[in-house]
């Protein structure tokens, strides 16, 4: 009997430390996951977009393409020469221009010299190569302006010392009452005429060089800038790149063909400017976006096993939904952008070359709950779907 009291009591051991030890265990979990604090994740599909706006480049005054040196995609670096225009007649036009400029300032070296009373004058080398001709001339002209002055001052100037000579011998005379007062007075007004005979030879012979130098001066002045605005329209023959980006949507690609004032030659797409992502949220899932809130980015352009996930913050979100219009089955939908963080790029994630227009995943860290809530979450909704309306 008591044989048999012991086998009982064995044969309920077994079951009953297994029961024990699921118990343990389910507790054990129960408590674990409870405890165990997990990402919350909203995700959605996004797209690579720019800063800003793509770059139009376009011609002010239009022309025939003489030359392209780009294709749709490539990728230019700032100052890089996208396609030239024939710009024959803006270069004649600014030739032109810096003859008569080259004239004029050699005309002005000449005046200045002959304001300084000079009989030469010294011209830069650039002025002289460019028109020796003019040099010549203005030399020879300088040198006849300033024989004909000195001519002229210097007769004035001895007629002046012959009326002083006879004025002073009639006063001599008139004080020893030899000749009447009228006689004397004849010869003060002879002495008076040829003094300002003299005076006029020098001061009008210096007004009017003063002003032809002041009209020279405004000459250039207007000639400098019908250059500067020349010159403008023929650098806008040669189309660079503002900016490093992606040359997009040529408008022109014919050798020859006519470019219409103002038309769109090129798009180009910038790079290297802040990136941002964006996102397309249900609006089920919306309620705890937040922006500032850290997210992550896997495009699909690039393995996610080799260069992880690109990190950002929410930066934008749209006040309503929006729905493709040209998509019948298309869902309505939030938009959220992400700024990319790309001071915290891995030194491979740095090799990436990010383009408007790449998709990827897109991952919103919106809290954290527990693994025990997630498990519960079905029996959560099981139980609202049995409430009675």
């Amino acid at each position: 009997m008591a044989s048999l009291d012991a086998q009982f009591e064995q044969d309920l051991k077994g079951p009953s430390m297994v029961i024990w030890l699921s118990a343990f265990a389910v507790l054990a979990f129960i408590l674990w996951a409870s405890l165990a604090w997990v990402d919350e994740i909203v995700r959605g599909q996004g797209t690579v977009i720019s800063s800003s706006r793509p770059q139009i480049i376009q011609n002010l005054e239009g022309g025939i393409l003489a030359e392209l040196l780009v294709k749709e995609g490539d990728v230019v670096e700032p100052g890089d020469v996208l396609a030239r225009l024939y710009g024959t007649e803006f270069q004649t036009s600014v030739d032109d221009i810096l003859d008569q400029i080259a004239a004029l300032d050699i005309r002005r070296l000449r005046l200045e010299a002959e304001l300084a009373g000079q009989f030469d004058v010294v011209v830069p080398e650039e002025l002289a190569s460019r028109t020796p001709e003019i040099v010549a001339s203005e030399r020879a002209l300088l040198a006849a302006r300033q024989s004909d002055y000195v001519s002229r001052r210097e007769g004035a100037k001895k007629v002046l010392a012959e009326a002083d000579r006879e004025l002073k011998v009639m006063e001599d005379l008139y004080r020893e009452n030899i000749v009447a007062l009228i006689e004397v007075t004849k010869v003060r007004k002879a002495q008076s005429d040829a003094e300002n005979r003299y005076n006029q030879v020098v001061t009008q012979t210096e007004l009017d060089r003063a002003q032809e130098y002041s009209d020279t001066l405004k000459e250039l002045a207007t000639l400098r800038q019908n250059l500067k605005l020349s010159q403008d329209q023929l650098n806008r023959t040669v189309l660079t790149s503002p900016m490093r980006g992606i040359v997009n949507n040529l408008g022109v690609t014919t050798i020859g063909g006519v470019v219409r004032p103002g038309e769109e030659i090129f798009q180009i797409i910038p790079l290297d400017e802040d990136v941002f992502v964006e996102a397309q949220i249900k609006p089920e899932n919306i309620a705890n976006v937040k922006r500032g809130q850290e997210a992550t980015v896997k495009l699909s352009a690039y393995d996610y096993t080799i260069y992880g996930s690109l990190k950002g913050r929410v930066d934008f979100i749209s006040a309503d939904t929006f729905q493709d219009e040209r998509d019948p089955n298309a869902q309505p939908h939030y938009r959220v952008s992400v700024r990319l963080d790309l001071s915290k790029l891995s030194e491979r994630q740095k090799q990436i070359e990010m383009r408007p227009g790449m998709i990827g995943q897109v991952e919103l860290h919106t809290g954290e709950k527990t693994i025990l809530q997630y498990l519960l979450k079905p029996l959560y909704k099981s139980r609202e779907a049995f409430r009675e309306p």
